[in-house]
Protein backbone atom coordinates (compact mmCIF):
# COMPACT_ATOMS: atom_id res chain seq x y z
CA UNK A 1 0.00 0.00 0.00
CA UNK A 2 1.45 3.62 -0.92
CA UNK A 3 1.32 6.63 2.01
CA UNK A 4 -1.60 8.07 -0.55
CA UNK A 5 -3.34 4.97 0.58
CA UNK A 6 -2.57 5.02 3.96
CA UNK A 7 -3.52 8.49 4.54
CA UNK A 8 -6.51 7.82 2.55
CA UNK A 9 -7.48 5.29 5.16
CA UNK A 10 -6.73 6.77 8.00
CA UNK A 11 -9.10 10.19 6.76
CA UNK A 12 -11.53 7.85 6.08
CA UNK A 13 -11.78 5.68 9.14
CA UNK A 14 -11.21 9.17 11.23
CA UNK A 15 -14.42 10.11 9.16
CA UNK A 16 -16.46 7.38 9.57
CA UNK A 17 -15.62 7.33 13.47
CA UNK A 18 -16.99 10.56 14.04
CA UNK A 19 -20.16 10.03 11.89
CA UNK A 20 -21.17 6.86 13.69
CA UNK A 21 -20.00 8.51 16.86
CA UNK A 22 -22.55 11.14 16.01
CA UNK A 23 -25.34 8.73 15.30
CA UNK A 24 -24.86 6.73 18.18
CA UNK A 25 -24.98 10.33 20.25
CA UNK A 26 -28.44 10.90 18.71
CA UNK A 27 -29.58 7.46 18.99
CA UNK A 28 -28.96 8.11 22.97
CA UNK A 29 -30.19 11.49 23.79
CA UNK A 30 -33.98 12.28 24.23
CA UNK A 31 -33.89 16.31 23.83
CA UNK A 32 -34.11 17.32 19.66
CA UNK A 33 -32.06 20.28 21.09
CA UNK A 34 -29.49 17.82 22.25
CA UNK A 35 -29.68 16.06 18.83
CA UNK A 36 -28.96 18.64 16.97
CA UNK A 37 -25.84 19.78 18.22
CA UNK A 38 -24.48 16.19 17.38
CA UNK A 39 -25.08 16.84 13.28
CA UNK A 40 -22.43 19.40 13.58
CA UNK A 41 -19.77 16.81 14.43
CA UNK A 42 -20.78 14.60 11.29
CA UNK A 43 -21.65 17.24 9.04
CA UNK A 44 -18.08 19.20 9.83
CA UNK A 45 -15.73 16.96 10.83
CA UNK A 46 -16.81 13.19 9.30
CA UNK A 47 -17.96 14.36 6.15
CA UNK A 48 -14.82 16.62 5.57
CA UNK A 49 -12.77 13.63 6.60
CA UNK A 50 -14.41 11.15 3.90
CA UNK A 51 -14.36 14.04 1.45
CA UNK A 52 -10.30 14.54 1.74
CA UNK A 53 -9.84 10.47 2.09
CA UNK A 54 -11.22 11.18 -1.35
CA UNK A 55 -9.37 13.73 -3.10
CA UNK A 56 -5.99 11.75 -1.21
CA UNK A 57 -6.79 9.26 -3.13
CA UNK A 58 -7.85 10.28 -6.44
CA UNK A 59 -6.33 13.74 -6.45
CA UNK A 60 -7.81 16.81 -8.47
CA UNK A 61 -9.82 14.87 -10.60
CA UNK A 62 -13.58 15.59 -11.25
CA UNK A 63 -14.33 12.95 -8.25
CA UNK A 64 -11.81 14.83 -6.45
CA UNK A 65 -13.22 18.19 -7.21
CA UNK A 66 -16.93 16.83 -7.04
CA UNK A 67 -15.73 15.79 -3.59
CA UNK A 68 -14.11 19.02 -2.68
CA UNK A 69 -17.70 21.02 -3.47
CA UNK A 70 -19.54 18.68 -1.55
CA UNK A 71 -17.22 19.46 1.49
CA UNK A 72 -17.55 23.12 0.87
CA UNK A 73 -21.32 22.89 0.29
CA UNK A 74 -22.06 20.58 3.47
CA UNK A 75 -19.58 23.34 5.55
CA UNK A 76 -21.64 26.49 4.86
CA UNK A 77 -25.16 24.63 4.77
CA UNK A 78 -24.79 23.04 7.93
CA UNK A 79 -24.95 26.19 10.57
CA UNK A 80 -27.44 27.81 8.58
CA UNK A 81 -29.43 24.76 8.23
CA UNK A 82 -28.44 23.82 12.28
CA UNK A 83 -29.92 27.88 13.24
CA UNK A 84 -33.11 27.00 11.15
CA UNK A 85 -33.83 23.46 12.76
CA UNK A 86 -33.13 24.78 16.37
CA UNK A 87 -35.56 27.95 15.79
CA UNK A 88 -37.87 25.90 14.49
CA UNK A 89 -37.61 23.20 17.32
CA UNK A 90 -37.78 26.22 20.09
CA UNK A 91 -41.33 27.67 18.37
CA UNK A 92 -42.19 24.44 18.47
CA UNK A 93 -42.07 23.86 21.58
CA UNK A 94 -43.44 27.34 22.46
CA UNK A 95 -40.68 29.51 23.52
CA UNK A 96 -41.17 32.89 22.57
CA UNK A 97 -38.63 35.87 22.83
CA UNK A 98 -38.39 39.56 22.37
CA UNK A 99 -35.95 42.12 21.51
CA UNK A 100 -35.59 44.95 24.25
CA UNK A 101 -35.21 47.29 21.42
CA UNK A 102 -38.64 46.38 19.27
CA UNK A 103 -40.61 46.81 22.65
CA UNK A 104 -38.71 50.07 23.45
CA UNK A 105 -40.19 51.64 20.01
CA UNK A 106 -44.10 51.00 20.79
CA UNK A 107 -43.91 52.49 24.21
CA UNK A 108 -45.44 56.09 24.18
CA UNK A 109 -44.36 57.09 27.26
CA UNK A 110 -40.41 56.62 26.30
CA UNK A 111 -38.27 59.38 25.23
CA UNK A 112 -35.19 57.45 23.83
Amino acid sequence: MTATGVISAILLVAGLIVVVGSCVGMAVFDDPLDRLHLTTPAAMLGSTGICAAVVVRVGFSASGLAAIGVAVILIAANPLAGHAVGRAIAIRQGVTWSDRQDESIGDPGNDE
